[in-house]
C-alpha cells in the first residue's frame, strides 16, 4: 500500500493557520492553503495601509473592522487604474503595428 506523502507547510501557511485559529474550518483551510496564505500575506497589509481594514485592541483582544465605504472607494480606484492601463496597452499595440 502506497503511503500518502504529507507536504511540509511553509512559514506563511503556518502563520495563517495560527492567525485564523478562531475562524470556521473552511476559512482556515483556504487561508492555510499554499496560494491562500501567500495572497493573504500580500493583500492584508495593503488593505490595512489603504484604510479598508482597521485593527484595534480592546481588553487585550484584537478587533478587526472593515470600512465598507473606503473599500468601495479603493475598488473604484483600482477599476479606474485597470481601465487606464488597458487603454495604454491598446495605444502601445496600435503604435507597434503601424
Amino acid at each position: 500500500m502506497a503511503s500518502k506523502k504529507k507536504s511540509k507547510k511553509s512559514l506563511s501557511q503556518q502563520v495563517m493557520g495560527v492567525a485564523t485559529m478562531g475562524m470556521p474550518a473552511p476559512v482556515q483551510k483556504v487561508a492555510a492553503s499554499k496560494w491562500g496564505s501567500k495572497l493573504l500575506i500580500l493583500i492584508v497589509p495593503v488593505l490595512i495601509a489603504s484604510g479598508v481594514i482597521t485593527i484595534s485592541f480592546t481588553g487585550g483582544l484584537p478587533s478587526i473592522q472593515v470600512n465598507e465605504q473606503r473599500a468601495m472607494q479603493v475598488g473604484e480606484e483600482l477599476r479606474q487604474g485597470a481601465v487606464r492601463a488597458a487603454e495604454q496597452a491598446r495605444q502601445q499595440d496600435a503604435y507597434r503595428y503601424r
